[in-house]
């Protein structure tokens, strides 16, 4: 298994040129996972951080492990959940004992009736905080459990998507300073060309470019882009005709 798992975890990690958000890394670690022997179903459940860090279901293999994830929101319990929570594993779990069946009670029932008797539970981990948990849907039984392989393959893969998860991170940083660098730069260019075209200072001119966009709910960005782009004599800061 290990010369497959290799060219997966590479592909998890180094997913940030392909993909806008973490869905794309979470999407594919669903989607890796569920080949593993003996998984039969697979989700994710991630903290989105956007909204004041509530658990959302951020990728399922097919409709009955999206169907379980979303149940986990809504009747607040669960695995997936407790995992988010605890930022600790819990491996090849019997669902149909008591000690389950008293430990979430609305949502067992659930996952046996969908056929899952068995579930994993693997937290994804990023500085010390847990961003998303892998939800591994299998049989357990007596003579049938997941096997230790494919727990110990689901958390490479779950290191690896964190690393993946890291770069998406970092590359939005780099892309925010790079948006604001540039844009610093363009007001300040519109400002100086502002304060030699009327013989303002630097102040005034950056008081008026922020009051005009203001009164004409324009945003400060397209204004400035106006300026530099378009010609002296047109638009709100125009150069007076000569008599």
């Amino acid at each position: 298994m290990s010369q497959q798992l290799t060219p997966v975890l590479l592909e998890l990690a180094d997913a940030a040129p392909r993909d806008h958000d973490n869905g794309g890394v979470l999407r594919r670690l669903t989607d890796h996972s569920r080949k593993l022997p003996g998984v039969e179903a697979t989700a994710v459940l991630s903290v989105d951080e956007r909204n004041k860090n509530t658990p959302t279901v951020a990728a399922a293999s097919d409709h009955a492990s999206d169907q379980l994830a979303h149940a986990q929101l809504e009747l607040k319990e669960g695995p997936g959940l407790e995992a988010l929570r605890t930022g600790r594993r819990l491996a090849d779990l019997p669902l149909d004992g008591p000690t389950f069946r008293s430990r979430w009670p609305h949502f067992v029932p659930r996952s046996l009736s969908e056929g899952f008797t068995g579930i994993t539970v693997i937290p994804l981990r990023h500085q010390h905080r847990t961003i998303a948990a892998l939800q591994l849907h299998h049989q357990h039984c007596q003579h049938h459990a997941l096997p230790g392989e494919s727990v110990r393959a689901a958390q490479a893969m779950c290191d690896a998507a964190v690393i993946g998860v890291a770069h998406q991170r970092q590359q939005r940083y780099v892309d925010q300073l790079q948006s604001a660098l540039t844009s610093r730069i363009a007001i300040e260019q519109a400002k100086g060309m502002l304060a030699e075209r009327f013989e303002w200072t630097i102040d005034e001119a950056f008081e008026l470019l922020r009051s005009y966009a203001r009164s004409h709910n324009t945003r400060l960005n397209d204004l400035v882009r106006s300026i530099l782009d378009g010609p002296a004599t047109e638009g709100p800061f125009r150069r007076a005709s000569p008599p």
